[in-house]
C-alpha cells in the first residue's frame, strides 16, 4: 500500500448504498423529526424516504434484531 493510500483520509460511508445512507441521516441526525430536511436534501418525497428506510430496515432485520436507536426509525418508516 502506498504511503498515499495509508495516510488518505477515507469516509467510511461513501461506499453504502443511498437507502442505508438516508436510513443513517435519519438515525443519527435526530429521528424522524429530521425526515422533511433529509428528503429535501435528496430531491425525494417523504414517502420515498419512508421506503428506503424500510428497505434498510428490513436487511437489518435479516441480520441481526434492532437496537434500541433504530426501532424509531423503522417504526416511522412503516406507519
Amino acid at each position: 500500500m502506498s504511503e498515499n493510500a495509508m495516510t488518505a483520509p477515507t469516509n467510511r460511508l461513501e461506499d453504502l448504498p443511498l437507502h442505508q445512507l438516508l436510513f443513517l441521516k435519519i438515525r443519527d441526525g435526530g429521528g424522524p423529526k429530521v425526515a422533511h430536511s433529509v428528503a429535501e436534501l435528496h430531491g425525494i418525497t417523504v414517502d420515498e424516504l419512508k421506503a428506503q428506510c424500510r428497505r434498510a430496515g428490513e436487511e437489518i432485520l435479516a441480520e441481526r434484531p434492532l437496537v434500541v436507536y433504530e426501532e424509531p426509525v423503522v417504526t416511522w418508516a412503516n406507519s
